[in-house]
């Protein structure tokens, strides 16, 4: 089953509770695919203001995560985790990554066990050089499946039949966004989020001149007024605000929700 959506397309957001798999009832989700199954890859058609977006020459990664609470507050040395209700506790692997949920200096938590009868998640804490933070109950987060993981685009060309006889060869009438599914990404049943990143490398031999954001010209601020409380040595690339130097820009979708909402229905069977 493939979705079709269009850049500037608006959808309800969620209501009410979700089960212990994150699903919430009567939302229908963007795709489903059952458990262990690989295929079909998810596939999206992809529109903006002028008709087909043009995706010669770039590169789309695939991101996917389920969402939970802290049951308890989270302290620096502590190494394990409860979900309130349980909810996404099915949904996570070990080496799966739990990202905090907020804005500035999330911290990134690796799954390295569980603890099966008591719902508990060992974790690791401060992954990836994140800074160890303390954590109040009932903190979002999210349970990142996998990360910038490698998609692919396709464009359609048709020839079309003009209105006077004419044909008109290798028209672009559709563009697609595809994701093709590893085994480990279907592992788990639950409702997922998945994001499309959209991004086109700088062109050999350009360059790229910026001015950080924090180097304000001296008239803008007068001398008697902190223009921060945060450090200021840090640096928009401190809170991940940063992109690659190849990177001429990025674009995600969907644009306008937080994720193509992904269901995987549970299945007893698994091919060994």
């Amino acid at each position: 089953m493939s979705c079709s959506t269009s850049v500037a397309c608006s959808s309800t957001p969620p209501s009410g509770c979700p089960d212990q798999y994150g699903c919430v009832s009567g939302v229908c989700p963007d795709f489903t695919i059952r458990r262990h199954d690989t295929k079909p890859a998810f596939k999206v058609k992809i529109d903006d203001c002028d008709g087909p977006l043009d995706l010669t020459d770039l590169i789309l990664e695939a991101s996917m995560w389920a969402k939970g609470k802290l049951k308890v507050g989270l302290d620096t040395d502590d190494t394990v985790i409860a979900l309130a209700d349980g909810i996404g506790f099915n949904q996570i692997m070990v080496g799966d990554v739990i990202y905090m949920d907020q804005a500035r200096l999330p911290e990134q938590l690796l799954v390295t066990g569980f603890d099966e009868v008591n719902k508990l998640v060992h974790v690791e804490r401060g992954y990836h050089g994140t800074s160890v933070q303390t954590w109040k109950k009932g903190t979002p987060l999210r349970i990142m499946k996998f990360v910038n993981a490698v998609a692919s685009t396709e464009m359609i060309y048709q020839d079309i039949l003009n209105i006077d006889g004419t044909t008109t060869n290798d028209v672009h009438t559709d563009s697609f966004l595809i994701y093709e599914w590893a085994a480990s990404d279907t592992c788990l049943p639950g409702c997922y989020y998945m994001e499309f990143k959209l991004m086109k490398m700088v062109a050999p031999f350009r360059m790229q001149v910026t001015v950080p954001s924090n180097e304000l010209p001296s008239n803008i601020v007068a001398d008697d007024v902190v223009p921060s409380f945060t450090d200021p040595s840090l640096t928009p690339t401190d809170f991940g605000c940063d992109k690659a130097s190849e990177i001429d820009w990025i674009r995600r979708f969907p644009v306008d929700t937080e994720g193509f909402l992904i269901k995987i229905y549970n299945s007893p069977t698994v091919d060994d």
